[in-house]
């Protein structure tokens, strides 16, 4: 120690600046890793996972495309319900229905898997509920009875393909479609696996009661997951877990051997009706992840 103080004090006034500022440099960067240790961890969980499974699983957008298709753009609590014509729909006293939910549409693509786990993990900042559906991929519009409500996802390919997907056989998933070409997604009630009723996933909470905040415990393995020992983090900020586990390959079969496999699903966020105020622009961050289990 002594050494160091004399190499210290036999330097210029310019080095001793230099060495001060790295110094201080050096101890604000540390202060920074606990803020940045859930960001850290879920990119150091996607760099192992490659090397971590033999067989594998990959997440994208609509008809196995690029994951920067994905978009969760902003949410209008203002925008009015309209059925399949474009009409407005109103309520028994005449009045617009805003709506209350909007859906996105996501894929998973797999091959040596039979089942997988498909999680959720989300701050809370809005009071937003998010479910996951089973759902089908259509060519033509579906047909809307006049007054109904639009129940399914439109979306026109980009022609972004995801790199390194497995090869499909069979004509299921997916038929040949072109940039520009629009598709159409829907919930698909006749599936029940995977503790799904009508195609909905029930799955449940890791570390929540009610879905809309985290338990308020910082030595929860949950919290320590995204923060680590850091402590000093708004409520809303600590991440809510969902899991659906035995979500299947192939809906209602066994995928004994391994084939390679195309699932969509319907990612739906949905808040009380009145309860959102535009102007607010709150930001929640949701991270979606799937995982094999055989």
């Amino acid at each position: 120690m002594n050494r160091i103080i004399e190499k210290f004090k036999g330097l210029t006034k310019a080095k001793k600046v230099q060495l001060i500022i790295a110094l201080i440099l050096t101890a604000v960067f540390i202060t920074t890793i606990p803020v940045l240790a859930w960001f850290s961890y879920q990119r150091r969980a996607a760099e192992m996972y490659k090397v971590k499974y033999p067989n594998s699983l990959q997440l994208s957008a609509a008809h196995r495309e690029d994951s920067t298709c994905f978009e969760i753009n902003g949410i209008n609590a203002e925008n009015v319900m309209v059925d399949g014509n474009g009409e407005k729909i109103l309520d028994g006293s005449g009045n617009e229905q805003k709506v209350t939910h909007k859906d996105y549409v996501f894929n998973v693509t797999g091959e040596a898997v039979d089942k997988f786990i498909i999680q959720l993990a989300y701050t809370t900042n809005n009071p937003f509920t998010y479910k996951v559906y089973a759902a089908k991929e259509l060519t033509t519009k579906p047909e809307i009875v006049a007054g109904q409500e639009i129940d399914y996802v439109e979306y026109t390919l980009s022609g972004e393909g995801a790199d390194n997907m497995p090869t499909l056989s069979g004509t299921d998933y997916h038929m040949d479609a072109t940039a520009g070409t629009t598709l159409y997604y829907q919930i698909d009630t006749t599936v029940t696996e995977g503790g799904s009723t009508h195609g909905l996933y029930t799955g449940r909470y890791l570390n929540s009661t009610n879905g809309t905040e985290a338990d308020d415990d910082d030595t929860d393995m949950y919290y320590e997951l995204a923060y680590d020992e850091y402590t000093n983090t708004h409520h809303d900020a600590k991440p809510v877990y969902w899991q659906a586990t035995n979500v299947s390959a192939f809906p209602g079969a066994s995928n004994a051997n391994k084939e390679a496999f195309s699932r969509h699903f319907i990612l739906r966020v949905e808040w009380p009706a009145g309860t959102l105020d535009n102007t607010a622009k709150e930001t929640d961050i949701i991270y979606i992840s799937v995982k094999a289990t055989n």
